[in-house]
């Protein structure tokens, strides 16, 4: 028993040494910024880290007490986008679909990605009126994500 560990943990081993990690996917770079709900706008330019945007949100909620204030995101140099409030992400209404539902009473654009077993990430974006919906098709293996929200460009 003991030489059959042993030699488990050299195969084990090795296969590390051999192939080593690799990424499960495709890593996109990420920009933040603080954003004031309430009159004030930007309250950062775009950072690096989500932490020092959220710092600066909530030293401005402190000082001008009770301000509503949110944390976007971009993809390095992309459209800026917020977290999603708006979006119902769940099994569609016909067999092999994801129904993603606007469940605010405005338009709102999304942005969605697909990621598939591959690790090939694809990402739309669209707008929904409210109380709309869009479908999309399940694919074995795939992910389909909402990464977020912004405002119709109407």
């Amino acid at each position: 028993m003991e030489k059959a560990m042993r030699i488990l943990s050299i195969l084990f081993f090795l296969g590390m040494v051999a192939f080593g990690t690799s990424p499960a996917g495709t890593a996109f770079q990420l920009d933040f910024k603080a954003y004031c709900m309430d009159g004030d706008g930007e309250l950062t330019d775009w950072v690096s880290s989500r932490l020092d945007a959220y710092l600066v949100g909530s030293q401005h909620e402190q000082s001008t007490h009770g301000h509503r204030w949110e944390i976007w995101s971009r993809e390095a140099g992309g459209t800026p986008s917020r977290y999603a409030v708006c979006g119902s992400l769940r099994d569609g209404d016909k067999p092999d679909t994801i129904r993603l539902e606007n469940t605010c009473g405005r338009c709102v654009g999304f942005i969605v990605s697909r990621k598939t077993a591959d690790g090939k990430v694809k990402r739309r974006e669209f707008e929904l009126n409210a109380s709309k919906s869009r479908h999309f098709r399940k694919i074995p293996g795939a992910v389909v994500r909402l990464e977020g929200e912004r405002e119709c460009s109407q």
